[in-house]
């Protein structure tokens, strides 16, 4: 692929890599000079305009990446004053000042003659006001697309058209929101069709990649501008750290992307010749398709950084709305901007309450959902707001908690007739929890957890029903997981270890299940490896052996079938008698969980044959599934009551 030989422009992101400290901030600028940036990027928000109110005051009942992203942003962020003289300071040194406003009141910082360039990021590309202001304000303009599909691109760029200034410079980044992904997330051939489609504008390369050798890839798909955060420490708390490079991961990027724009330039080669040439064979699975995918991580991760749309007051039954009705929020649990003008019809078919998420279902007639389900179901909820998912039909309710919650639990002043399932927090103090470990560090938190938890069981277990026998069920990851496909410490040791920590925490006082998992879990948004409690003939001698019984997770299952070709009936029959509970969701690859039943790979039709007569009680997990009132679960049930009775027909004609 021949590329007119032309410097590529790199961008160093600062993010909010500066924790909050200008003296780091200012260091990390030093470090974007020396290795040969030409621009450094800063991220300007208004937190209290960003985040819902709710947020703020149910802190602890929100999810646990809403607070732990919410804690993060409000612990690094600096005053106007602090980056103005950030800005200066970068000047100084000769670099570019590019700057990311989250929201329309930061963007007015725009203005400043120290800003050369503005960039929206992936959570706003569907933001179509904020990126009007920025238009207005006849700078280059930067756009990340890593959250969007290809028709909301091609619909953002033909308002670029419509509203951009004459010469006013435009660069499209391809990019993967997930922090880190995966290399088969990465998908970067698709920078093929963003430079079709993108006609007269520059594409570029916006990276959170673990290393840099897939962002020089993108150089050979034509990117000519590349993009990647920079830390002095990847170990450092914060979200963007691990996905970020070092200055010396940086100086060896922009060395090595100078040879191959030099060697492209020359001549045309083949993918495979250019990959043998640059050493980058072993990364040749983050090329992918050429064709827009949005993975489970971006999915996630948009509606925790993304915004939507939110009514500005009451309103009654009737009202036809406009963009004038609303406000945008973080985090993103209702419909972006864009795809409210999407919209046909906007006239409100049921009053609704001012600071509550706009809901497709408010245009549309409610539907009365009456589940006849003849087994044991229920459905999930936060200990914040499990009342909203208590339904009348069910026998009971999964309160899955949040680490936050298990310090300042919410008191339950009355008794609920329903059967009382727990989840145990995956982080504690936003760490991971993890029994199979042999770091003190890690162990003494996750015991930590469980103390607490143990308490709040105490506290809350006799105002639901429960086996008196044994306790309440409580579901627990195990742990076992890494952010680096190698495993340091070994399964056979991880597997002594859980046995070792599952005496410790075993209680007369709940009845604990251990959940199996998925080959690629994902936390703080990015792919992590799982190394233990994915293959069925493992969890059932690791059970055997310990008296231990398993929630069974049907969608982590698929997933690790999928992963290693094994067949999913055979894979949930070796677990049947060491299954207490269930989780119900379908799943797809190897890495997209929580899909609606029937969009995946499980036939659930011979999955429910096979379970028939092991009825311990499921909930639908399905991803997102409490969006719009609830009405994912409500899908999977209404899903599975069809395969039910289709089931029970058949069986009863034998």
């Amino acid at each position: 692929m021949n590329t007119k030989e032309r410097d590529i422009k790199f961008i160093a992101e600062i993010g909010i890599n500066h924790n909050g400290s200008t003296s780091e901030a200012k260091k990390l600028i030093v470090e974007a000079k020396r290795s040969g940036c030409n621009y450094v990027k800063f991220q300007i928000r208004d937190i209290n305009k960003i985040y819902h109110k709710d947020i703020k005051k149910k802190f602890s009942n929100s999810e646990n990446s809403h607070q732990y992203i919410y804690n993060q942003l409000k612990k690094t962020n600096l005053s106007k004053v602090q980056n103005i003289n950030l800005f200066k300071y970068s000047k100084k040194l000769g670099l570019k000042v590019i700057i990311t406003p989250f929201d329309n009141s930061s963007a007015n910082l725009c203005k400043n003659s120290l800003i050369d360039e503005i960039k929206i990021g992936s959570p706003d590309l569907e933001n179509l006001s904020l990126i009007k202001k920025c238009i207005n304000f006849n700078k280059p303009l930067v756009l990340s697309t890593g959250m969007s599909s290809e028709e909301n691109i091609l619909t953002v760029l033909k308002f670029l058209k419509k509203h951009k200034k004459k010469n006013q410079d435009i660069t499209i980044m391809h990019c993967t929101s997930s922090y880190p992904p995966s290399l088969e997330e990465l998908n970067i051939k698709y920078l093929l069709n963003l430079k079709k489609i993108s006609k007269d504008f520059e594409v570029g390369y916006s990276g959170h990649e673990r290393g840099y050798k897939p962002s020089l890839i993108s150089i050979f798909f034509g990117a000519r501008v590349i993009e990647r955060h920079i830390t002095l420490n990847k170990k450092n708390d914060g979200p963007d750290h691990n996905s970020s490079l070092t200055p010396k991961e940086f100086k060896e990027m922009i060395k090595e992307s100078k040879k191959i724009t030099k060697y492209l330039h020359l001549r045309t080669v083949s993918e495979k010749k250019f990959l043998q040439k640059f050493n980058l064979m072993n990364y040749k699975d983050s090329i992918g398709k050429n064709k827009k995918i949005i993975s489970c991580n971006a999915e996630f991760n948009k509606k925790i950084l993304g915004k939507s749309l939110i009514y500005k007051k009451n309103f009654k039954k009737g009202t036809i709305l406009n963009l004038d009705s609303f406000k945008l929020v973080s985090p993103a649990k209702g419909i972006t901007e864009l795809e409210f003008l999407k919209l046909k019809n906007k006239v409100l078919k049921s009053d609704v309450k001012s600071m509550n998420y706009m809901n497709i279902l408010d245009l549309r007639k409610k539907i009365k959902s009456d589940i006849k389900i003849n087994r044991r179901w229920g459905l999930v909820g936060r200990l914040g707001d499990f009342e909203d998912y208590l339904d009348k039909k069910a026998d009971l309710i999964e309160v899955h908690l949040t680490w936050r919650e298990l310090l300042e639990p919410k008191k339950i002043r009355y008794k609920i007739n329903k059967e009382l399932i727990i989840h145990a927090p995956e982080y504690f103090d936003d760490k991971l929890i993890d029994f199979t470990s042999d770091d003190k560090k890690i162990l003494n938190n996750s015991f930590e957890m469980i103390d607490n938890l143990k308490s709040l069981v105490e506290k809350i277990k006799d105002n639901f029903i429960y086996d008196e026998r044994v306790g309440p069920k409580v579901i627990l990851h195990p742990g076992g997981h890494s952010e680096n496909t190698k495993d340091t410490i070994g399964k056979n040791i991880r597997y002594k270890n859980l046995n070792k920590n599952l005496e410790k925490i075993k209680s007369k006082n709940y009845n604990l299940l251990l959940e199996n998992m998925p080959p690629y879990p994902w936390y703080f948004g990015g792919t992590f490896f799982q190394h233990v409690f994915t293959d069925s003939l493992e969890i059932k001698k690791f059970c055997k052996e310990t008296n231990t019984n398993i929630c069974y997770d049907t969608s982590h299952a698929i997933l690790e079938c999928n992963k290693k070709n094994l067949n999913f009936i055979n894979f949930s029959k070796n677990l049947l008698d060491e299954t207490q509970y269930f989780h119900i969701s379908d799943g797809k690859n190897s890495s997209q969980e929580g899909v609606q039943i029937g969009f995946g790979d499980i036939n659930f039709e011979k999955f429910f044959n096979l379970i028939k007569n092991k009825d311990v009680g499921f909930i639908p997990e399905i991803w997102n599934g409490h969006l719009n009132s609830g009405e994912g679960f409500k899908i999977a049930l209404k899903s599975i009551e069809k395969i039910l009775k289709k089931i029970s027909t058949a069986n009863h004609h034998h």
